[in-house]
């Protein structure tokens, strides 16, 4: 089994409660050579060098179009676009491991909150150079994306039953499905510019409302074993 994968890098993404969580451990329990993998934790010392070094890379970009003092970039942001700048090195030495490495709450989850949802500034043309280099990046370091959707009312059933808290979690319904049609269409966006830089890059789309887990975890193992 093992000659037969190919490392790549792998991204599950689609709104909340389409399953993510749950591909990603059944994936897991299909498979010894598959790994979860996630991005470098700010709270860690041994990040640090990490946060150090692509931090100030960051900061040296934005001296090229500085923020004015009413712009401003929060501790989170900064922090994630520090991610989204060195982490594809970091997965690259990952790969010698000859897993395949999957990833929930990847860079495109990063790169739709803080484009959609972040400081009005990065929306700018001004950061344009900016949005350019990391698509061009990760279009490069992603093999593969695994966008996972539902009904609505399955996923609105799914956030508020689970323990886990959402912003949307306590709102109408009417507000949870406008939030939900806001999120695919930011997702969509961050998907078209990343194709746009790389026109062969794959993007297989399941619907968790009709296809259970386990089923979608077998079609992609058949997927990574099929590339020799």
């Amino acid at each position: 089994m093992k000659n037969n994968l190919i490392p790549r890098i792998v991204e599950i993404v689609g709104p909340a409660g389409a399953g993510k969580t749950t591909l990603c451990q059944a994936l897991n329990h299909s498979s010894a050579f598959i790994q979860l993998s996630n991005f470098p934790n700010i709270r860690q010392i041994s990040a640090a060098p990490f946060f150090f070094g692509n931090g100030f890379q960051v900061f040296a970009r934005f001296l090229s179009f500085p923020l004015t003092s009413t712009q401003k970039i929060n501790r989170r942001e900064f922090a994630w676009l520090s991610i989204l700048n060195g982490w594809p090195a970091v997965l690259e030495k990952e790969l010698r491991s000859n897993k395949i490495i999957i990833l929930d709450q990847g860079p495109i989850y990063l790169l739709t909150e803080i484009r959609e949802f972040g400081s009005d500034y990065l929306r700018q043309g001004k950061a344009d150079i900016l949005w350019q280099d990391l698509y061009s990046r990760w279009s490069d370091t992603l093999n593969l994306i695994v966008w996972l959707d539902a009904e609505d009312t399955d996923l609105l059933k799914r956030i508020r039953s689970r323990d886990k808290d959402h912003i949307i979690k306590n709102e109408s319904m009417e507000s949870t499905f406008e939030f939900l049609a806001r999120y695919r269409s930011a997702y969509e966006v961050t998907l078209s510019s990343l194709e746009k830089v790389h026109a062969g890059l794959k993007i297989l789309r399941f619907n968790t409302s009709s296809t259970p887990p386990q089923e979608i975890a077998d079609q992609l193992l058949l997927e990574f074993t099929s590339n020799r």
